[in-house]
């Protein structure tokens, strides 16, 4: 049986590498000339770089797909400290079982194991938010709160420790005025869990996860856009790419799930109106060379935070003077690498019209030499937009993660991972259960590729 994957991101590989290994004859599709997706990464000029996410967390999940697979999960080292936080003219090193989080990581365990037990493995259901186990614990599993106010009880007049426990809320593609409190978790898995490099950084998972495909016998096909799908009595019978056709048995859809659904009939496509989109971002890679007085990861939180992310939500750039952002610095863990890369990330709200973001790269530098009393010069320097997360991924109004982690987009309110009009399309990645962040991704995979099995088995 033939299974054709649509998307080369993280979903697709770790998907296609799965149902390799239970004996289905597996081809993957990718717009772009390499894998890795938002995972990918580029070298120039001695510099090297991962183009998307930095923060290795949740390493269990890892070794569970890995043991799934019959492979060897990547090598890590532990990142030390966890990231720092400056606020104004206030900055901390964060640790692992940081001081005085002790009642913190106890309740935020709770929700870690509990869904991690019950919920993270399955697509679930409206009726698992009925489980037993959440109806008695709701106060230690708390749905219907933010994880601001989840986060203000434990340090009322703390702010600076507020913020460091908020802005993990970015990494779900939201804030913490509007993130479920039950998202805390994400806290537990930074602060008590630790976080992690996988040698080669992400693109080196990625081409970890590429030669084991390739042993396994899946094939790659590059500079493919899928910009049609044809569809026979409620099936989806072959992809195509200008002229050139691709058929199969069972098609997934790794690409953007908006984009995907422009490709189906008008009367089978999902209702997009109400969905809340995560935000989009202006990264800024650069090759330098000098002295850098930094960790592996910063967060920056200039100026009135909320205000940033009223900016995203109201749809327009953020105001320079109230605007933070996070900069990952590799080497500091990674000794091996040649150059000195630093890369800055700037959330902005989604589908904005073009501005000029080199002002605000410009602010963001700035702040960053001011702060950490690094003084470099800038060699090489790649400046990439929500146009281009539209350009390279289809990704619908240049979002960067996706569907926001919403209470009415938590769980069973995400979209489907079957398309319920047609029988043999499926979807994988982080529109999906359980949403965004390689982690989820990957555990995205390993519920979809057992949810083919099982419909093929007869």
């Amino acid at each position: 049986m033939k299974v054709i994957i649509v998307g080369a991101g993280i979903g697709g590989l770790s998907t296609a590498l799965l149902l390799k290994k239970k004996g289905f004859e597996v081809t993957v599709l990718e717009k772009l000339d390499k894998p890795g997706g938002r995972a990918r990464g580029f070298s120039i000029d001695g510099f090297s770089f991962d183009m998307g996410p930095s923060w290795y967390l949740m390493p269990e999940i890892f070794d569970k797909f890995y043991h799934e697979v019959g492979e060897e999960p990547p090598e890590i080292v532990e990142v030390d400290p966890l990231f720092s936080l400056y606020v104004d003219h206030k900055s901390e090193d964060f640790t692992k079982e940081h001081p005085g989080f002790e009642k913190y990581l106890e309740d935020t365990e709770f929700m870690y194991s509990l869904a991690l037990s019950k919920f993270l493995f399955k697509e679930m259901r409206i009726t698992d938010f009925l489980d037993r186990d959440i109806i008695t614990n709701l106060r230690r599993f708390p749905i219907f709160s933010s994880l601001d106010s989840f986060n203000k009880k434990y340090f009322p007049n703390n702010d600076f420790i507020q913020k460091a426990l908020g802005f993990s809320a970015v990494f779900l593609g939201g804030s913490p005025f509007n993130t479920p409190a039950v998202y805390a978790m994400v806290n537990y898995a930074i602060y008590g869990k630790g976080v992690y490099y996988p040698k080669g950084g992400f693109s080196g998972l990625v081409s970890k996860l590429v030669n084991a495909c390739e042993r396994a016998g899946v094939e790659f096909k590059f500079n493919y856009n899928v910009d049609k799908v044809v569809i026979e009595n409620k099936k989806v019978t072959s992809v195509r790419s200008g002229n050139r056709v691709e058929t199969g048995d069972i098609f997934v859809f790794n690409m953007d799930y908006h984009y995907a659904d422009t490709l189906l009939p008008v009367d089978i496509r999902q209702d997009w109106s109400r969905r809340k989109l995560a935000p989009s971002a202006i990264l800024a890679y650069l090759g330098v060379e000098g002295e850098i007085y930094a960790s592996h990861h910063s967060v920056f939180v200039r100026g009135d935070w909320k205000l940033h992310f009223d900016s995203i939500d109201d749809g327009v750039p953020p105001d320079p003077n109230n605007m933070s952002y996070y900069v990952s610095y590799r080497k500091a863990t990674d000794k091996s690498l040649k150059g000195d890369d630093l890369v800055f990330l700037i959330p902005v709200a989604p589908n904005l019209e073009s501005f000029d973001y080199k002002i605000y790269v410009n602010k963001v530098i700035e702040d960053f030499k001011a702060k950490t009393k690094s003084k470099f010069e800038i060699k090489f320097e790649r400046i990439y937009s929500p146009n281009d997360f539209e350009f390279d991924y289809n990704a619908y109004k240049g979002t960067a993660f996706g569907l926001s982690h919403t209470l009415a987009q938590t769980g069973p309110f995400r979209l489907p991972m079957k398309n319920k009009w047609l029988d043999n399309l499926f979807y994988v990645g982080q529109y999906t259960q359980p949403g965004i962040g390689v982690p989820m991704v990957t555990i995205s995979s390993l519920i979809l590729s057992q949810r083919i099995i099982n419909s093929t088995i007869r």
